[in-house]
């Protein structure tokens, strides 16, 4: 449960409707305003093989919510995302963009992505367990954040065929925020969806040249909150570049 990739629950989805999508907007030319908005941002993630990012977590979850009769939840402690390079999955896939996440006493877990100056693209992620054979992967890559991003932007809502599993995500807004790492202009994420019952709402901040830093993910049954988590990023090996 610590470990909680960033993109597992688009990949469920995704997987569940094998991106169920007929319709798609009609492809615009850019403004120049839109232009140059997106050359500010590039490149969106310039990384080296080893770069890591610390985060600090805090994890809350009410009493009984795991179990009948389960202690409450509520605890820090410390994630770890290094970047691997370039990896295949598993065999017959193709190679690419690898983050290792690392969690005390937890399995680790790899997060697969395309990077591109552009634009960073979901594939897949894989819990490292002795009997895991296969990582969850999406045949065709969905857009996480793209260079220009500007508030208001829509991603294509995505749903499985019964509708018990959705999801939506648009872009807030574009702001400065501080965190333990230092003060960073960021793209604000917010993904909204179900899971059968459960009611997700996940705000990702991404700092175009440094990645993600901070997070937040609540999920709610029947209107009360039963898990939240917030990470913020701590340090990073990613220097930061002038925007």
């Amino acid at each position: 449960m610590k470990n909680s990739s960033l993109f597992i629950s688009v990949a469920v989805a995704l997987l569940a409707t094998s991106c169920d999508s007929s319709k798609k907007p009609a492809a615009q030319s850019p403004s120049a305003e839109a232009t140059v908005a997106a050359e500010k941002d590039i490149p969106l993630l310039p990384v080296t093989k080893g770069d890591t990012w610390n985060y600090k977590v805090h994890l809350e979850i009410p009493a009984g919510v795991s179990s009948p009769g389960a202690a409450e939840v509520d605890e820090s402690f410390q994630r770890t995302r290094t970047y691997l390079g370039k990896v295949s999955a598993a065999n017959g896939l193709p190679e690419v963009d690898c983050f290792e996440v690392i969690v005390p006493g937890s399995p680790h877990e790899r997060e697969f992505v395309e990077i591109r100056d552009d634009a960073i693209l979901m594939r897949g992620s894989m819990i490292m367990r002795p009997d895991t054979t296969q990582p969850m992967w999406l045949s065709h890559p969905v857009p996480f954040v793209v260079a220009g991003m500007k508030a208001g932007t829509e991603s294509p809502d995505i749903s499985a065929p019964s509708g018990s599993l959705t999801r939506k995500t648009r872009v807030v807004a574009r702001e400065v925020i501080k965190v333990p790492a230092g003060e960073f202009p960021t793209i604000r994420l917010l993904m909204t969806g179900m899971d059968g019952e459960l009611e997700l709402r996940r705000t990702t901040w991404f700092a175009p040249g440094t990645g993600i830093v901070r997070e937040e993910k609540t999920r709610y049954r029947d209107g009360k909150v039963i898990f939240r988590e917030t990470q913020e990023l701590t340090a990073t090996s990613i220097k930061p570049t002038k925007r």
